[in-house]
């Protein structure tokens, strides 16, 4: 398609890839997505934003080339160093050894083992700025949006935005800009789908970014994935403060999820009793069967929870098949350092709910009680005693809260 104007002398000049049907090996893209990267020219010098993803080097820089030669670009500032961001970088600085390579401060151990071989670079941090004449581009470090090296780029004369991957999504479109898109609310729900896999689990550092470009004019949002944004932005910056206001500190209520699976009902008994023991405290309670309800209802639970109780039996040495489906979702939740524990009916030996543990703690959870597990059906007693440890666990929960 070619370099498209965005404004006087600013320029998109990134790669579409249509074709693509999974990012990162685990996020589909039914709408392909783009590289974007945005070159801006002022009255005495040019930065060029973002770097693009390696195997589309040739025409990324062909692109570069219809507005000016890679070796008149004075600067390359790279928001983030994934290799969908900087796969070209190497290339650019061959093409102008000349040219300044602008990181956050937390960035060059990544820039260096890109490029592997001497090269003019400079970390920024929050207030930098750099004077192209006429245009001024500022920096925010804004770490873990989704890297530990982000950072926003702002264009203070055009009051442009560019955020990374923060307000992007995996949508791509030939005509660039939502304003013009064919099918607006398709992209906006990739829009959503994009914050839930990959923005989620990084409410705390998405509401200290708001902090830092508060008060600042926004009339332009140019994300490095996706369509450029200058229709409705109010809309997009909403939608982030309000899911990561969705957070479990700021539940009004202790809340704590149980999750089960269970193959002869042994299991959902404990979880029952252990749901009643919880209730017998101030602590709101939340229950789901892992095989047969919405994970992403349970997903959403879990996200305002202080507490997380699963509880799975075991099937050939292992915990169940909806056990580590629930698993491999909690990867777009950052569950660290909240309540958690195992429980289960077992037949030989229980790695099952062994296994959930280990998953736990791996997450970084607390686990303040050791797992609660019968053999086979449970009596009456220890049905009771499954309902007191439900509730020792929330009062464990209630301490810490």
């Amino acid at each position: 398609m070619g370099a498209v104007k965005i404004k006087d002398n600013i320029y998109w000049v990134g790669v579409f890839d249509p074709e693509l049907e999974i990012f990162d090996i685990v996020i589909p893209t039914e709408h392909g997505t783009t590289y974007n990267s945005y070159l801006v020219i002022g009255e005495k010098k040019k930065a060029l934003i973002e770097a693009n993803k390696k195997n589309f080097t040739e025409e990324y820089i062909k692109t570069i080339e219809e507005v000016c030669p890679v070796s008149e670009i004075d600067y390359i500032i790279l928001n983030h160093n994934e290799p969908d961001h900087s796969g070209a970088l190497p290339a650019i600085v061959e093409r102008n050894p000349n040219i300044e390579v602008i990181y956050s401060k937390t960035a060059k151990s990544f820039v260096d083992n890109i490029i592997n071989k001497e090269y003019n670079g400079r970390a920024v941090t929050d207030g930098d700025s750099i004077d192209l004449g006429g245009k001024t581009l500022t920096f925010y470090h804004t770490p873990f949006l989704h890297w530990p090296d982000t950072m926003f780029t702002y264009l203070i004369e055009d009051h442009i935005l560019f955020p990374c991957d923060f307000l992007g999504a995996h949508y791509c479109d030939y005509n660039l800009f939502n304003d013009k898109l064919e099918n607006k609310e398709e992209a906006k729900a990739a829009f959503r789908f994009y914050y839930s896999m990959i923005m989620r689990p990084y409410k705390e550092h998405i509401l200290k970014a708001f902090k830092k470009i508060e008060g600042i004019q926004i009339d332009m949002v140019c994300p490095s994935h996706g369509p450029v944004l200058r229709e409705d932005i109010d809309y997009y910056l909403n939608f982030y403060k309000e899911q990561a206001d969705r957070y479990y500190l700021n539940n009004p209520y202790t809340q704590i999820t149980i999750v089960y699976g269970t193959a002869y009902g042994n299991t959902k008994m404990l979880a029952d009793k252990i749901k009643e023991g919880i209730e017998e405290t101030s602590v709101k309670v939340k229950m789901f069967d892992a095989a047969t309800d919405n994970m992403n209802d349970i997903i959403d639970e879990i996200e305002i929870s202080h507490g997380l109780l699963i509880g799975s039996p075991t099937l050939n040495a292992k915990a169940a098949k909806p056990i580590f489906t629930l698993f491999a979702n909690l990867v777009v939740l950052n569950v660290a350092n909240r309540k958690a524990g195992a429980f289960g009916s077992y037949g030989w030996s229980g790695e099952g709910i062994k296994m959930t543990e280990d998953v736990l703690k791996t997450m970084r959870m607390k686990l303040p009680l050791p797992a609660f597990k019968v053999k086979m059906t449970p009596s009456e007693e220890e049905l009771e005693k499954a309902k007191e440890w439900g509730r020792e666990f929330a009062l464990k929960v209630l301490e810490g809260n």
